[in-house]
């Protein structure tokens, strides 16, 4: 049913629309906030991964003092962080690329993607996820928020299906035995996991 591409430029477009905030801070920022609850987050630079408009990097530069560089495909997306990141102050760096060629010769101390994992099959998912790793410092943190197919998630997609309002393309909730297979290849230490509903 949802076999066309995705649309990035009209969800970044979407994303000042108060349910899409809403979702960022109740549901994403909610997550972020459990997993990073007292580890030892210095201040340094941050990487995101399909960042869209950079809501998430926005709230975690400006709380560990984070020197932030985003990377996405939509550009309309970009532009729009570049003018909410500079309202508070800072100037990120802005990286309009496609992830499974991305190879920015640079490591960061906190690296991130959330909801772009689900959107790659099997076939290059590990491919995307070793562009993450190859970008985090020794002692830096690696974070990826995916969507796992809980009962929420069913009936907002098949909503979003049955009205003509799905614009993600492919996706394919991931299940947590398949996204830890993907931090021990890479020979990451996990240190939490959370899944809270919705």
């Amino acid at each position: 049913m949802a076999s066309r591409a995705a649309d990035w430029d009209k969800y970044a477009k979407n994303t000042s629309t108060p349910l899409i905030r809403a979702h960022y801070f109740f549901t994403v920022y909610r997550n972020y906030s459990f997993l990073l609850y007292r580890l030892p987050i210095s201040p340094g630079t941050l990487l995101e991964i399909g960042s869209s408009t950079g809501q998430i990097s926005l709230r975690l530069a400006l709380r560990y003092q984070l020197t932030p560089t985003l990377v996405d495909t939509s550009g309309i997306a970009l532009a729009y962080a570049e003018s909410k990141f500079r309202l508070k102050g800072l100037s990120p760096v802005l990286i309009k690329k496609n992830v499974l060629k991305l190879n920015l010769d640079q490591k960061f101390d906190l690296v991130h993607s959330h909801g772009l994992l689900e959107h790659f099959p099997e076939t290059t998912q590990e491919k995307v996820f070793h562009n993450h790793a190859i970008h985090v410092k020794q002692d830096g943190w690696l974070i990826c928020w995916v969507p796992t197919s809980d009962l929420f998630y069913r009936i907002n997609r098949f909503y979003l299906e049955r009205t003509g309002q799905w614009i993600f393309g492919y996706e394919k909730p991931l299940i947590l035995d398949d996204l830890l297979s993907l931090f021990k290849k890479e020979n990451f230490k996990i240190r939490r996991i959370c899944h809270m509903p919705g």
